[in-house]
């Protein structure tokens, strides 16, 4: 089966499309402008590793890892781990393989680099993916907002 669409490097240029990946359920504008805003310099130093998939010119697809420099770990002396993040497709283009490659794409480019360490909050809808991609269940996070 050809595939219809094709994978490429994340550009700062993409920076809204994905925080719209990141923030698809319908969140306030200002949280997707602020991420936006802030993404780019990310790329552009390598602290963000992300990939889109397009189809026709028009992106439907990405996934990046955000670098944490975390320290040393159980296991992992580099210290660098990568949070799996803004994994999205495009309602007409799921079920096609479009999410795996990209979060496949986005580990290869880290593992490169030396990182393996990778973490990530699933999604009922993409556990099973994660989980076909190797990923197994850890123990649960907690948050704090403060305002």
């Amino acid at each position: 089966m050809t595939r219809k669409w094709n994978l490429r490097a994340a550009r700062a240029e993409d920076a809204l499309s994905i925080a719209k990946h990141r923030y698809y359920r319908s969140e306030p504008q200002h949280d997707i402008d602020a991420y936006a805003a802030w993404l780019p310099m990310r790329i552009e130093r390598g602290t963000y590793i992300g990939f889109v998939a397009e189809a026709a010119g028009r992106v439907v697809g990405g996934a990046g890892a955000v670098l944490l420099d975390w320290g040393p770990t159980r296991g992992e002396a580099s210290g660098t781990c990568a949070r799996i993040v803004n994994v999205f497709t495009d309602s007409h283009w799921r079920k096609q393989g479009v999410a795996q490659a990209l979060v496949d794409a986005v580990m290869a480019t880290c593992t490169e680099t030396g990182i393996r360490v990778f973490s990530l909050a699933a999604s009922a809808e993409g556990a099973h993916m994660y989980k076909s991609l190797g990923f197994t269940p850890y123990a649960d996070e907690m948050i704090l907002r403060r305002r």
